[in-house]
């Protein structure tokens, strides 16, 4: 438990290929979770990949990575222990998957009402009762574009989009500023 938030909190980032994903015990336990033990294939920037064994626990409702799912982990450089960092990854974490379909949402609306904006440069939460659109950012002022962008660099950075759809979607944004 304490490799587990050391890791977390000073371990470095990588992305790992899970090679296999096994179910450890077919009872359920009390809490409604199941522990799984997982073979990963960790691919350190500027360093070989190496493989790794983690055990976890997941809500037997709750995604779960499967073999030859490409992952986001934290490792120790020393002992390469490995944590899964699947915070943000929309096909883990509850709340990126409704920021993601909260967003795919008011860009097909905005796509139905023949929306001039791009899509993304929108401001919206998620609440309990869904999407609350506050509607296109002005494009008058820098302080509202640069809002748009942060907007937009925090879709990306949560996955929300893509590498591909920021570039695009801030072009767009430029352009209109122009």
């Amino acid at each position: 438990m304490f490799d587990k938030r050391r890791i977390r909190k000073n371990g470095l980032p990588a992305q790992a290929l899970v090679l296999s994903a096994r179910p450890r015990n077919s009872n359920m336990s009390s809490d409604n979770t199941e522990s799984y033990d997982y073979v990963l294939e960790v691919r350190p920037e500027g360093r070989a990949p190496f493989q790794a064994q983690l055990r976890e626990r997941f809500y037997i409702i709750e995604s779960k990575p499967k073999e030859a799912d490409l992952v986001q982990v934290k490792y120790d450089p020393e002992s390469l222990k490995v944590i899964f960092d699947l915070e943000g990854d929309p096909r883990y974490d509850v709340e990126a998957m409704e920021r993601r379909s909260a967003q795919l949402r008011w860009e097909n609306y905005n796509r139905a009402q023949g929306a001039s904006m791009p899509p993304g440069v929108f401001s919206f939460t998620v609440a309990p009762s869904g999407p609350a659109p506050s509607g296109p950012a002005p494009s008058g002022s820098a302080d509202d574009r640069i809002q748009a962008l942060e907007r937009l660099a925090r879709l990306r950075d949560t996955g929300a989009i893509t590498a591909e759809e920021f570039e695009t979607l801030k072009a767009d944004l430029m352009k209109g500023s122009a």
